[in-house]
């Protein structure tokens, strides 16, 4: 019997062991596992088995990533999801997927998001392999209210992505969740880089919904108070809505307002406040923490784009303001 079959974004070597909840031959002991992830559910299977049920898990703060299959074609019927919504891709094989006015079928890379109070079933081909990305519904709503000013919808109706570069943009923020939900990144870039991501993927899923507030006055005012904001608090784990509700206006009207007064955007400025206190700490004569250190503290993930983008801002290398600040001691 083979094992679980990941596409190359999601291959096996990528989710440590330590994220597997079940790998098992009895569709019952799975019903048990995956219920305790999401709801309890009715099913019915095939006899035949390709592979063993598997199921990853990672959780967040408010977002859980998880990959399973069931190694056989089988019809699943949850009860209502209540208080999350679940967006499923299908990675490997087949699936039907009904809930609410959506009916979809497809194959490899069809994303469907299920509503938190709509009745739904899920039917899968035995060489199915889903990743499914669970928000907590009072998440949504929160930060829906950060963005608009106005309060949510009851509950975001179920809906398929259908566009290629919404389900790209999707699958892109999925991916920076699951490398700071891996076992191996240090707690504390997970601790600052954690709620940003966890905030982009939900923009990403409900920012089309969001009708345009209107505000075509932009008042500098509110980059003068999130450039404040920034600056006093740059080292800790900032999102760009915890930035707008500092700055007293909505998201959109603080990035507009970025845009006409400063032609960059807020996330952008603070990566650049980021850089400059980086360089600071460099140039500091009894700086013993490495360049990897002090770079990690302040945020940044991936050492290869932060050097290119310190060179960038600063016309040399990190190890070259380090190299000055030995050569003048």
């Amino acid at each position: 019997m083979r094992s679980l079959p990941f596409p190359p974004l999601l291959s096996a070597s990528d989710l440590p062991r330590s994220a597997m909840l079940f790998e098992t031959d009895d569709l019952e002991h799975a019903r048990q596992e995956v219920s305790r992830i999401y709801r309890p559910y009715r099913f019915t299977a095939a006899p035949r088995r390709a592979m063993p049920a598997t199921m990853f898990n990672l959780g967040g703060d408010g977002v859980a990533l998880s990959w399973f299959a069931y190694g056989t074609e089988i019809a699943i019927r949850p009860e209502v999801l209540g208080h999350f919504v679940l967006v499923l891709t299908t990675l490997a094989g087949h699936s039907d997927i009904r809930s609410g006015n959506v009916a979809h079928a497809g194959g490899q890379g069809s994303t469907v998001l299920v509503a938190s109070n709509e009745q739904s079933t899920f039917r899968y081909s035995e060489d199915n392999v889903q990743m499914g990305v669970r928000i907590d519904a009072r998440r949504i709503a929160e930060l829906w209210r950060r963005l608009s000013g106005r309060e949510p919808p009851h509950a975001l109706p179920s809906c398929t992505l259908l566009d290629a570069r919404s389900r790209e943009r999707w699958l892109a923020s999925v991916q920076t969740l699951r490398l700071l939900l891996h076992p191996d990144t240090p707690p504390a870039l997970r601790a600052m880089q954690l709620p940003l991501a966890e905030e982009l993927l939900i923009m990403n899923l409900i920012g089309e919904r969001l009708d345009d507030t209107g505000t075509a006055t932009v008042a500098p005012a509110c980059v003068k108070r999130a450039v404040a904001f920034i600056d006093a608090h740059a080292g800790q784990p900032l999102t760009l809505s915890e930035i707008a509700a500092a700055a007293h206006c909505s998201v959109r009207t603080l990035q507009r307002a970025f845009h006409q007064w400063r032609d960059i955007g807020t996330m952008r400025y603070l990566k650049d406040v980021r850089l400059q206190r980086v360089r600071t700490a460099l140039q500091e004569a009894d700086a013993s923490a490495s360049i990897t250190e002090i770079a990690t503290r302040w945020g940044f993930v991936h050492l290869g784009q932060f050097a290119a983008d310190y060179r960038k801002a600063f016309g040399e290398r990190p190890s070259d303001t380090r190299a000055k600040r030995h050569a003048s001691a």
